[in-house]
């Protein structure tokens, strides 16, 4: 069983991969010389915010406010380790550097990609899926 001491040694590393992944995230937007292009945040990028929030929420703020452990803290723990650790190949997918697909013609002549392309939305949802289960293993045990 986790206990309390296990939890506070095991948030700071995922917190600090969570932060490091979006800075490094952001770092590469500014440094994207080509103004005309709109700006988003692609769904790896989404599911690692939320996933940050709800790491920093449920793992440093709950059981600081409430001076307790709860299971929830357990369950944002493994599911965060999981989304972290499929956020490369996420963003590998966003790039589509899975496929040897050329570009669709209204990509190529200049009109905005689609938000979601299908590899980077596989791969979005298989990490969630086995987030789910690992939350719901952790929860359970």
């Amino acid at each position: 069983m986790m206990t309390p001491e296990t939890l506070y040694r095991l948030a700071p590393p995922l917190i600090g991969l969570q932060f490091l992944a979006l800075g490094w995230k952001v770092n590469r937007e500014i440094n994207v010389p080509n103004t005309e292009r709109q700006t988003v945040i692609p769904l790896p990028d989404v599911i690692n915010i939320m996933s940050l929030f709800a790491t920093v929420g449920c793992l440093v703020v709950l059981p600081m406010v409430t001076e307790s452990y709860y299971w929830l803290s357990r369950i944002v723990l493994g599911s965060g380790y999981v989304l972290i650790a499929f956020y490369p190949f996420t963003v590998a997918a966003h790039y589509r550097l899975w496929t040897r697909e050329v570009p669709s013609r209204k990509t190529r002549d200049g009109a905005n990609s689609p938000y979601v392309n299908r590899e980077e939305l596989l791969t979005s949802i298989l990490s969630v899926l086995i987030a789910g289960v690992a939350a719901t293993c952790m929860g359970k045990y």
